[in-house]
């Protein structure tokens, strides 16, 4: 079988690359903030063989994704070609904004590309394990907290399989991997798993998201609850809330979740833990549920369905055909076959002492 392997000069620039990968003028945008990023010597080296197994492991990725991990590692560290130069300077941003509540460049799907393409910012965040260790280390966070907050990045790569197995067989989905918002954070040392929730520092709020799998609902959301996540990004070495204009705005520290909507009143008893978690709120911010995508799902309608079934159908025809079975998830599709939408509220705390 013949091999093509393809190559760009030690001089490329992003249109080089785009045009030896046949990507489009979608792809201009982020290829040519790439290109202006500065690529130290530090490299972008990624495990092989048994010490990538191992760290994929470590990071909760699911065993049946890990052989085709390891295969687009190999293509993306080929020196000379596309994805290698892509590599480097995705891990050379991710390393320059460590610590920060930076946005990355946002990157269009590369799904025509394959693995190579669907693993490659995954491949990215690998390479700068040590890095946010380090700074783990520096804010003295426990190894516990330091691997559950990495993990989050299998258990995102879990959710896509588990929406690939409920598509059913012969079907052609490739589902959203929340990269941008959610996963790069966690290599960018601002998001954590605290308490179950992950936490996010910006750079005026601290924003909490409920995966899936945890319920924390034992918890009150009350002020001590909201300080206690506060002092831990505290820790960070460059101050979180510099958003913030001192000493005249609170920082909100606030959850995202469908278990805001006040349609959760019609499934659940007010002695619920999902009830008594949400009465503890200082106030209550109520967005409704927006309009839905071309898929006809909202953000919220995503949020419970991720959070009760651990996947992101890919349309609402697909949500409905799940099969409940705990209350919760019996809830979440009573609420969508009746035509209706959950909302994603945003609600919790305002810390004042900071």
């Amino acid at each position: 079988m013949l091999i093509v392997v393809m190559t760009i000069s030690e001089s490329a620039n992003a249109a080089e690359v785009r045009a030896t990968l046949g990507l489009g003028e979608e792809h201009r945008e982020w290829t040519e903030a790439l290109e202006r990023t500065l690529v130290g010597s530090a490299g972008a080296g990624i495990p092989t063989g048994k010490h990538l197994t191992s760290l994929l492991t470590q990071l909760k990725v699911p065993a049946e994704d890990q052989a085709e991990m390891a295969e687009a590692a190999q293509k993306v560290t080929e020196p000379g070609t596309p994805w290698r130069w892509l590599l480097e300077r995705t891990v050379a941003t991710l390393r320059a904004t460590t610590g920060l509540d930076t946005p990355m460049p946002s990157r269009p799907a590369l799904t025509e590309h394959g693995p190579t393409g669907r693993w490659l910012t995954l491949l990215a965040c690998l390479a700068v394990v040590p890095d946010v260790r380090a700074l783990h280390a520096t804010m003295k966070v426990s190894d516990e907290v330091s691997w559950a907050s990495l993990g989050i990045l299998g258990e995102k790569v879990a959710v896509r399989r588990r929406t690939l197995q409920g598509v059913g067989a012969g079907a052609v989905v490739e589902p959203p991997f929340p990269f941008d918002d959610y996963v790069l954070p966690v290599f960018q040392g601002r998001r954590y798993r605290l308490g179950g929730f992950d936490c996010r520092a910006s750079n005026d709020y601290i924003d909490l998201r409920l995966p899936y799998g945890t319920e924390p609902f034992g918890i009150r959301a009350d002020m001590a609850w909201a300080n206690e996540i506060h002092r831990f990004f505290c820790r960070l070495p460059r101050r979180y809330a510099n958003g913030v204009r001192f000493g005249y705005t609170g920082i909100p520290c606030y959850l995202g979740s469908w278990i805001n909507d006040p349609a959760v009143a019609d499934f659940f008893p007010e002695d619920h833990e999902i009830r008594r978690f949400t009465s503890a709120y200082h106030y209550f911010h109520d967005r409704g549920p927006g309009p839905a995508d071309k898929t006809g799902l909202t953000p919220g309608d995503r949020d419970a369905l991720e959070h009760a079934f651990g996947q992101s159908p890919a349309d609402r025809p697909t949500a409905l055909r799940l099969t409940p079975t705990t209350y919760v998830q019996q809830a979440v599709l009573e609420h969508l076959q009746a035509g209706n939408h959950w909302s994603l509220n945003y609600n919790g705390q305002a810390i004042w002492d900071y």
